[in-house]
């Protein structure tokens, strides 16, 4: 790596540490979720602020679309990782079918029970995974703006299934505070939690990183971003148990069983990580003329 890339990648460091030491200051005090909406537009702006400090200048922001040669991968990106997700979910409730029930606050908070409680899932949940990744579209872009747009080709001169597995590590440390505080897997084991969110986000950076740099674009990841962020706003936990759920396990994504579908995607990215490093020594070549 340049010695030049080693400097910007110290100075975005300690702006986005500011950024998020502040920002879990502020959430440990007021535990507000909006706080945490605020802080995931900061990797973003530290990386805007690194460019001005190291007079970088807007090369490269990888923000460029290639609708015409991604439109059929960006579809995909939005409409299966849904299907792929839920896999897990499915899989724990086939290892676990004791844990699987109708919600019953939901239903009542629905005013429907029953078959109609089923009826009404099926009509708002197709809606709500293709809906809520819209709207999340910028604040993703906030975060990936830095992981995947800055961070991941900065680090690919080493290859890119290590580029892909070390911004991965990176963005879950970037966690370690707020899930240490509790959110995502509770409260109580704050180690555990920042291992786990590790792996989480190790997984979920080799698909983002594939996306990446099969795309050529940011929006690969930032839609993929989206769609999981879009489908955690319907846990399996919530919608199918009455009973605390282990969520190291399932059936919600972050948990090991209820993430294999992720885990298995992964797994098949990886493997096409390694051929795209078979086939080309850098990773410039693929994303050239990019702004």
């Amino acid at each position: 790596m340049k010695k030049s890339d080693q400097k910007r990648l110290w100075i975005f460091a300690v702006v986005e540490s500011a950024f998020l030491l502040v920002f879990s200051l502020l959430y440990w005090q007021h535990r507000e979720n909006w706080l945490l909406s605020l802080l995931m537009f900061t990797p973003a702006v530290s990386v805007i602020l690194t460019r001005l400090f190291t007079r970088e200048g807007t090369k490269a922001l990888y923000l460029r679309v290639w609708m015409r040669k991604n439109l059929r991968c960006y579809l995909a990106t939005w409409l299966l990782t849904p299907v792929v997700a839920y896999v897990g979910a499915v899989l724990y409730f086939l290892l676990f079918p004791q844990n699987f029930t109708l919600s019953s606050q939901l239903a009542q908070e629905a005013g429907v029970q029953g078959a109609d409680y089923l009826v009404m899932l099926a009509q708002t949940i197709p809606l709500a995974v293709l809906i809520n990744p819209l709207t999340g579209l910028l604040p993703c872009l906030g975060e990936e703006l830095a992981w995947r747009g800055y961070l991941l080709p900065k680090f690919s001169c080493y290859g890119k299934i290590p580029a892909t597995l070390i911004t991965g590590l990176l963005w879950g440390l970037w966690h370690a505070p707020i899930v240490a505080m509790g959110f995502n897997y509770g409260e109580g084991h704050p180690v555990a939690n920042i291992l786990a969110m590790l792996v989480f986000c190790s997984v979920l950076g080799v698909i983002q990183g594939y996306l990446f740099f099969h795309t050529g674009s940011v929006w690969g990841p930032v839609v993929f971003h989206a769609a999981i962020n879009g489908i955690d706003l319907y846990a399996p936990s919530q919608l199918f148990m009455n009973r605390s759920s282990n969520l190291f396990i399932g059936p919600n994504l972050i948990g090991l069983v209820g993430g294999a579908g992720l885990i298995l995607l992964a797994a098949w990215c990886l493997r096409q990580l390694w051929k795209m490093d078979k086939t080309a020594n850098s990773f410039e070549p693929v994303v050239r003329n990019q702004i």
